[in-house]
């Protein structure tokens, strides 16, 4: 069985349940009803929370470019993905030229193509 739902998933059973809940209430049965939109709810809430981006870059930007290029990605993160700002985390790396290729471009680049959807214009 699956842990979480699927955004539609959840609008469909978030509207069946509160609809539920609306006939219950309006029946005199409340309760369970209820109990359940509220769950449902919950659900879709931890649906959102996510995502943390880590940026690595070659030392030298000074600490407002660093926070401005965080507030930038995580504008764009929220308006593409529809998650909540509060929900998103960025992190940023200095990694010195000399160490780029074993801390960068070896672990997070070379045969990761399949999940790469912006790939670098040099190779090493």
């Amino acid at each position: 069985m699956k842990d979480s739902l699927s955004r539609r998933d959840f609008m469909v059973k978030g509207t069946v349940a509160l609809g539920a809940a609306v006939a219950f209430e309006v029946s005199g049965l409340g309760g369970n009803a209820v109990r359940a939109a509220e769950a449902l709810a919950t659900q879709g809430a931890k649906e959102k929370t996510m995502p943390h981006i880590s940026v690595k870059l070659w030392p030298g930007r000074s600490e407002e470019d660093k926070k401005r290029l965080a507030e930038a990605i995580a504008e764009d993160v929220v308006r593409i993905t529809g998650c909540s700002e509060s929900s998103v985390s960025v992190s940023i790396e200095d990694v010195p030229s000399e160490e780029w290729k074993e801390k960068v471009y070896d672990p997070e680049i070379r045969g990761k193509e399949e999940s790469l959807y912006k790939k670098p214009g040099y190779s090493m």
